[in-house]
């Protein structure tokens, strides 16, 4: 029963890895397509990527509490990996340099957009309020921040 139970878990696994294979390669296409990125470049920002996602991937499906979605996982991983405290940091910054966030953030939304999406019947549970309190929240958000980046600016002497 734990062989077949383990075998799910990498079957699981391996088909969440195929599919980021997939948005890879939509990633690489859309550098090459629109900013003319070379390729060398991009394969290096791209395993580096990779392997991060795919740490997150596997945390996502043996870590069961907290109970995080897979773009949450890669966060995390992502943020641990690049603070200034981390050896690694200096080198993935580097390496991640081909890439254009805005570019790569256009079919990682669209894929996390799909996940939020098979959690509907949770959605329908929770009534017309969250639309409001998704409203507060997101412009508590975007006014939070600009009052922060204000101030350090300010202080900064740069406004």
């Amino acid at each position: 029963m734990e062989a077949a139970k383990e075998k799910s878990l990498l079957e699981t696994i391996l088909e969440q890895i195929k599919i980021i294979v997939v948005i890879y390669g939509i990633i690489i296409v859309v550098h090459m397509v629109s900013m003319g990125t070379p390729l060398p470049g991009l394969l290096k920002s791209t395993v580096v990527s990779f392997i991060m996602v795919a740490i997150a991937i596997v945390l996502k499906n043996v870590v069961k509490k907290p109970n995080l979605p897979g773009f949450a996982w890669a966060t995390l991983v992502a943020f641990v990996l690049t603070l200034p405290i981390s050896p690694l940091s200096d080198t993935i910054v580097e390496l991640m340099s081909a890439y254009s966030f805005g570019l790569v953030g256009i079919p990682l939304l669209s894929f996390a957009g799909i996940a939020v999406g098979e959690q509907l019947e949770v959605f329908k549970k929770l009534s017309w309020k969250i639309v409001i309190i998704s409203f507060v929240v997101m412009a508590s958000t975007y006014f939070g921040s600009a009052a922060i980046s204000n101030i350090i600016l300010a202080a900064k002497g740069l406004i």
